[in-house]
């Protein structure tokens, strides 16, 4: 596969750092709370959960995952217009056995990044190019209860792979004890991400990334 890397500088605007947290009170008065962020951006959502990927090239597509200790790696080529996001989470068996991989957890952790491998597949057969690829990488979410201390072992093996591979990163935003909820535009490459920290969405991602792990 060739390589493709990126080089520009570029981050989530201020703006949208100054609306990453939510109103707390707002949000309560909306029980369907996907409904409540979704209404913000006038897009069709789709969501992506743990070890999947989308792309797209739609003008009203916004792909939603919501990161825990995993990671989301959006990817954009700003000529063409077409993105893809790829939802990353490590399996325990690898991260129990970290850094010294055995053959098995080696095996597993291919695996692990074959969403990823199939995101940029993909977006070169719709014609993405190498030197116009811009990436962005969150999550990590840091749990205190946490003896296996997934969110940092995933995101250091996440950034190596992404270094051995020479895709250059962008801009990144990782580790901290809250869940991210990342909304991304593939058409426009614009990255909003929520900041979550109720029990309920901490609860909730937890179950996803067991059920990950379970299914894996």
């Amino acid at each position: 596969m060739d390589d493709i890397r990126e080089n520009i500088d570029d981050s989530i605007s201020t703006k949208e750092k100054n609306q990453e947290t939510i109103n707390s009170s707002d949000r309560r008065l909306e029980k369907d709370h996907d409904a409540y962020f979704n209404a913000q951006f006038g897009a069709v959502p789709e969501y992506i959960e743990p070890g999947h990927f989308v792309c797209g090239d739609n003008i009203d597509e916004m792909l939603v995952a919501t990161i825990g200790s995993g990671i989301a790696v959006t990817i954009h080529d700003k000529d063409l217009h077409i993105g893809g996001l790829a939802y990353l989470l490590i399996p325990d068996t690898v991260l129990r056995d970290f850094p010294n991989l055995t053959e098995q957890s080696q095996k597993d952790l291919k695996k692990a990044f074959k969403p990823l491998e199939d995101c940029i597949g993909k977006m070169k057969r719709m014609g993405a190019g190498k030197n116009r690829i811009r990436i962005r990488v969150m999550g990590g979410t840091e749990y205190s209860e946490d003896k296996l201390d997934r969110g940092t072992k995933n995101y250091i093996i996440v950034k190596e792979y992404l270094a051995k591979k020479k895709l250059v990163v962008m801009s990144e935003d990782l580790a901290g004890p809250y869940i991210r909820r990342i909304h991304f535009f593939p058409s426009s490459g614009r990255a909003v991400r929520r900041v979550l920290r109720r029990e309920a969405d901490f609860a909730s991602i937890h179950e996803d990334e067991l059920q990950y792990q379970t299914n894996f």
